[in-house]
């Protein structure tokens, strides 16, 4: 892993996300000029031209779409993993991302291929531009492999908390493609005028350096692609994982642009100034949206890596910092454009007609802008603890169910007015949903809570769970959450110290020499469905069984204590064994266990 990366499991909380959201603000300021480019040097070639591009806008939009949402999902499980600290999961995880965004792109790739004059017929193209058309899309859909993939790819390198190189290969994209653009569009040296293909050339070949790059760092720089064939039972449960938050995500970045078309009909009511307005408006507010977007973008990989790491407080705290920063953003962008918004609007039209509905746009709609941050902020903390049909959920009510119906009876009322107001308060209500529903993951449980809210099979058994619990509140980081099969879980540092079952049998994990000797005292028994492991179990029936099951989960709290390396982690240890009384030999074994562990961590450290 990078030296220069954040520990997002670690680092003070505002500073981890300053590290992620900075370098993430400027790769959509470089995905923005490489489209800003493709655009101008298009327009030099004709009206006809430039129409083709805005034909393909809604299929590359489509294609974009499933592409961000696999990244979404790659990112929230692939943090979760590191979170956990499973490295071998971590490598599973994105190998079996980038087969699974490889067979999506190449399906719908095929697809479009077939059907690409059908589409555009659909969409109201004409004759006369489907050749236009043809021309451009055909090596689009060929080189979308180039596009899609490095998307998945970056989003897996950010999982990790390295946010700085997503950056950087955005910015060799954007580079490289303002320079060919030129070069293929009207030729160069040896390199002939193409035209429109040419374009699609020049945006395939900026791609396929991001490819290039994306793959070289994965695989060489971070180890987190396995060079081997796959084990398609192993796939299958990666791609359910990475799906579970992909196919919500690619719904809600479809029910964006669905409402924004149907918006534009609502504003075309009102004439051909007011949709221009709407256009100019809405660049602007993407422009000062680039800042909450790019928190919400850095919340992702922090908030599941912790997460998965049990870290509950940290991850309160950092939705509670984006959602102040964001609120405070929308806050100073609304009195920024109530201030200057008709100075801004005449930097892109000179129109009184569209120059006075940007200011009308510009006085309404960035009230909301702080409550937009908020759900953006609400859809990125659901996305990461795979809960991302929450955030599909909040964007359907607030696009489709809100909007559209608020800005039409804004319409009916007051015009243009009545609109914007619309769009506004739908976001307002939407921000009180998403806060609602946040709540939560910003009241992390207590230990007592989580094992309050865990019901064994009898009473009895409940109430001996809940004093075992009680009798670790001294323990120091000890998490206690709910896990697999709905035991409850305790953990130190992510890592899984035991389990307890609604039937009571306490599961718990130590090393060879730690369970051989605790099998030779009677203090646990092998494991019932997996008798060679590590895994060891003790019977919890009544109370009387709590300082025995109390004894056992502190040795292994001290054992892990012991294994991790650390003066501070070695004295709490040794401290904690000392008020263990274990007899000698089970005191020589944990030592040796500890040698042998410490071990293994300067091998691999060598190496």
């Amino acid at each position: 892993m990078s030296e220069a990366r954040p520990d997002l499991l670690t680092a003070p909380v505002g500073a981890a996300m300053r590290a992620l959201a900075l370098p993430f603000g400027l790769g959509i300021v470089f995905i923005i000029a490489l489209n800003l480019a493709d655009t101008y040097f298009v327009s030099l070639l004709g009206t006809a031209e430039l129409a083709v591009m805005s034909f393909t806008f809604p299929v590359v939009s489509l294609v974009m779409s499933v592409a961000m949402g696999l990244g979404v999902g790659t990112t929230s499980a692939v943090s979760r993993a590191i979170g956990r600290g499973d490295q071998q999961q971590v490598r599973r995880l994105t190998t079996h991302a980038i087969i699974l965004a490889t067979a999506v792109v190449l399906a719908v790739s095929a697809v479009g291929l077939a059907t690409q004059d059908l589409v555009f017929t659909a969409l109201g193209a004409d004759e006369a531009l489907l050749p236009l058309l043809d021309e451009y899309m055909t090596v689009w859909y060929f080189g979308a492999v180039f596009l899609v993939v490095p998307m998945v790819g970056t989003a897996a390198i950010r999982a990790t908390g390295d946010a700085k190189t997503p950056m950087t290969i955005m910015m060799v994209a954007a580079v490289v493609n303002i320079v060919l653009d030129p070069m293929f569009i009207f030729g160069f040296a040896f390199v002939p005028a193409m035209g429109l293909k040419g374009a699609a050339i020049a945006t395939v070949l900026a791609r396929s350096a991001t490819l290039v790059l994306a793959l070289w760092i994965l695989i060489r720089r971070e180890r987190m692609i396995v060079l081997q064939w796959p084990v398609w039972s192993e796939v299958w449960l990666s791609w359910r994982a990475i799906l579970s938050v992909g196919l919500p995500a690619v719904v809600t970045n479809m029910v964006v642009p669905l409402a924004t078309g149907v918006m534009t009909l609502l504003v075309a009511r009102h004439g051909a100034a007011a949709v221009a307005a709407y256009g100019v408006a809405s660049r602007i507010e993407g422009l000062l949206l680039i800042a909450p977007m790019a928190l919400s973008g850095a919340l992702s990989p922090f908030v599941g890596q912790n997460y998965g790491a049990h870290h509950t407080q940290r991850v309160a705290r950092g939705i509670v910092v984006a959602r102040n920063f964001v609120v405070a953003w929308g806050a100073g962008a609304w009195v920024l454009l109530a201030l200057v918004g008709g100075l801004i609007g005449g930097v892109f039209t000179d129109d009184p007609e569209v120059l006075k509905a940007v200011r009308l746009y510009l006085w309404i709609v960035p009230i909301s802008y702080g409550a937009n941050g908020l759900v953006s902020v609400a859809s990125a903390s659901f996305n990461a603890v795979d809960k991302a049909v929450r955030s599909t959920v909040l964007a359907g009510v607030r696009s489709l169910v809100l909007a559209i119906p608020l800005a039409a009876i804004g319409s009916a009322v007051a015009g243009l007015t009545g609109i914007f107001i619309g769009i506004a308060a739908a976001t307002v209500i939407s921000a009180v949903v998403a806060f609602v529903w946040m709540r939560g993951l910003l009241i992390p449980a207590t230990r007592r809570d989580a094992a309050h809210r865990w019901e064994a099979k009898v009473p009895e058994l409940t109430n001996a769970v809940e004093a075992v619990i009680d009798a670790l509140e001294d323990l120091e980081d000890l998490d206690v959450h709910p896990t697999r099969a709905r035991a409850l879980g305790l953990y130190l540092g992510g890592h899984e110290l035991g389990h307890i079952h609604r039937g009571g049998q306490l599961d718990l994990a130590f090393s060879p020499e730690i369970c051989g000797q605790l099998e030779r005292e009677d203090k646990v028994e092998h494991h019932r469905i997996v008798p060679d492991s590590c895994w060891v179990t003790h019977r919890i029936a009544t109370e009387a069984d709590v300082d025995e099951a109390a004894w056992l989960l502190r040795l292994a709290y001290a054992s892990r204590l012991l294994a991790w390396h650390g003066r501070d982690h070695e004295q709490r240890g040794e401290a904690e064994l000392s008020n263990l009384a274990l007899s000698e030999a089970l005191a020589s074994a944990v030592h040796l266990s500890v040698a042998r562990a410490a071990k293994h961590r300067d091998v691999a450290a060598a190496s």
